[in-house]
């Protein structure tokens, strides 16, 4: 079969699930009924799919409550071991995270957004919703404009494209010309900042990370807005998160060696 004639059409099927499990993730937990209510389709269709995805063990079930199950963690770790130097990033993150006490992340692109892939928290780490795993749209997620930073700009008049520039917070850079200026101003430093762009009272630094001119993700530093809002500060910690990344360069490309 010759799929590159094959059309764009998405399987409604394959949706369906997938939808069914982000409802699941996104309700920490959910009935058959709710589901059914969330996708506006025939609680016998979603059982259907349900009873489909609990036995193959993507979700699993207590009483009449669904949750999402263990077997997502395996194509999820591997995906992540897939990241040239992951095992590198761990290291320097816990370094990071001691010398900070703030929250660091690794962010890698994904489309039009970003993914944390590794996170560690310092002993004065406020309490957020990133996990492993959280995601959002790079012009916003703390990492996500360090990575757009280094995309050839047709490359990012794409994403722009596709995606949009969706508001997160008030903050949120929502135009594409305030958008490309604070991209080379990002350039220009070499590191980005991001002010309550996606969550409100978080400040974030953040520097890329390349090998072989790709970009592998970012290193970033999040923090409560009290403690990240000075340049001192600022100049600090992208000072400290360049050395990272250039040390987790170094070891990537010799590791290749």
């Amino acid at each position: 079969m010759d799929t590159s004639e094959t059309p764009n059409v998405p399987v409604k099927s394959v949706e369906r699930s997938i939808r069914l499990v982000e409802a699941v993730q996104r309700r920490s937990g959910a009935s058959l009924t709710e589901l059914a209510n969330d996708l506006g389709v025939a609680k016998s269709t979603v059982h259907n799919h349900l009873l489909t995805l609990e036995r193959h063990g993507y979700l699993v079930r207590t009483d009449d409550t669904f949750h999402v199950g263990f077997r997502a963690l395996d194509h999820g770790g591997f995906a992540r071991e897939r990241v040239p130097g992951y095992r590198f990033v761990r290291s320097e993150l816990h370094d990071l995270a001691d010398e900070t006490g703030e929250l660091c992340q690794f962010v890698a692109r994904q489309g039009g957004e970003g993914f944390v892939l590794v996170q560690t928290r310092g002993s004065d780490a406020v309490e957020t919703q990133f996990r492993v795993g959280s995601h959002g749209p790079l012009h916003s997620l703390p990492g996500g404009k360090a990575v757009l930073a280094q995309l050839p700009v047709e490359r990012i008049s794409r994403i722009v494209e596709e995606n949009g520039l969706g508001a997160t917070t008030p903050a949120t850079i929502t135009d594409p010309g305030e958008l490309f200026t604070e991209l080379e101003r990002t350039t220009n430093r070499g590191y980005a900042v991001n002010d309550g762009e996606h969550s409100p009272g978080l400040n974030a630094v953040s520097v890329p990370v390349e090998s072989e001119a790709a970009v592998l993700g970012a290193l970033c530093v999040v923090g409560p807005t009290h403690r990240l809002n000075d340049d001192a500060t600022e100049r600090r910690l992208s000072n400290r998160l360049l050395e990272a990344a250039n040390e987790l360069e170094l070891n990537v490309t010799y590791s290749r060696a």
